[in-house]
């Protein structure tokens, strides 16, 4: 007996209809593209039907945590919205409603797409449910993000996970983790394609240690370093840094100057996602701009972010000036 997989087999869950249809189409393009990749020369599958079932939600209306349907499974791409922009993209109303049901399960710190994983799990926890894969930003790894994983992990188990990843979309700046989990009897899975006993909340192998279980040092108390702030676009992938490495510049200078490897605390304890830093620090613009690939990408990604971020500061200003009870420091 042959039992087919395929876009067809989706229930949909998406409250606006053309939404829905711009998912069905990314999902049917998603196989198409995979088609293409490992099995060249395959007849192309047909565009996906309809899908079958209500819409379905975080909370209801009047805040109340929204049902879900039973099924096999549940396979999704949340929607990827960091906690500090949530108000201003789903409104103060929403974001604060949403936070109190979801008190005591998802931080308050957390992004929108951890309440998806906690729905989920909590789902499988009430026998609603097998397992569940889905997609999140790789940062679920760490911070209020990780507490989902941890209570993933504490009342069942993630089996399968690909903690860093690039964004299907060619040219997204976005590095994805895939999570899949379900109740302590899935086979076992494996973790970045390599087989894997238990998979670990910020999504390491049991082969070292469990960093999850690390706690802060008393001597460390009160003290506060908040390390390098990017403020735009500056992080390059390690592939085409060494490209620019090698490219002629008209001062002639090599990029190496203003190109640096890069790291944080994500890179010591997780494996270094090979990054690069432009650093311009001591350049003016008119000798920047000699290192031309560099120089164009900030023109073209940090330049135009900056802008956007200084006049919605003054915008503020603008609104705090015109109350009677707002003083300049």
């Amino acid at each position: 007996m042959s039992i087919e997989v395929s876009p067809a087999n989706v229930l949909g869950i998406e409250l606006n209809e053309y939404a829905a249809g711009l998912a069905r189409v990314t999902v049917w393009i998603g196989e198409l593209q995979w088609m293409r990749d490992r099995l060249p020369g395959a007849a192309q599958p047909p565009r996906p039907p309809r899908p079958r079932g209500a819409p379905r939600r975080l909370i209801n209306a009047d805040g109340s945590e929204a049902g879900w349907p039973a099924c096999d499974a549940i396979v999704g791409n949340p929607p990827f919205l960091g906690d500090k922009v949530m108000r201003g993209e789903l409104g103060s109303d929403y974001t604060d409603r949403l936070r109190k049901r979801y008190e005591g399960r998802v931080p308050g710190g957390a992004d929108l797409v951890t309440y998806w994983f906690e729905k989920a799990r909590a789902q499988i926890a009430a026998g609603q449910c097998t397992a569940a894969g889905l997609v999140s930003t790789n940062s679920i790894r760490g911070g209020a993000n990780r507490k989902v994983l941890e209570r993933i992990v504490d009342s069942g188990r993630i089996f399968e996970a690909w903690s860093d990843e690039e964004w299907v979309n060619e040219g997204a700046a976005v590095r994805v983790s895939l999570v899949c989990f379900g109740t302590q009897a899935v086979a076992t899975g494996a973790l970045d394609g390599a087989p894997s006993g238990k998979i670990n909340a910020d999504l390491s192998a049991t082969d070292g240690a469990d960093l999850t279980l690390a706690k802060r040092l008393p001597e460390n108390r009160l003290v506060c370093f908040e390390g390098v702030q990017k403020n735009g676009e500056f992080d390059i992938p390690g592939d085409v840094a060494r490209i620019w490495l090698k490219q002629p510049n008209p001062n002639p200078q090599s990029n190496a100057l203003v190109l640096k490897p890069y790291c944080n605390a994500r890179d010591v304890t997780g494996g270094s996602r090979d990054y690069w830093m432009i650093d311009f620090t001591g350049y003016d613009e008119s000798s920047a701009s000699l290192f031309e690939q560099p120089f164009n990408h900030v023109l073209q990604f940090v330049k135009p972010e900056r802008e956007k971020k200084r006049e919605e500061y003054q915008q503020i200003l603008g609104c705090l000036s015109e109350r009677s009870d707002f003083r300049k420091p």
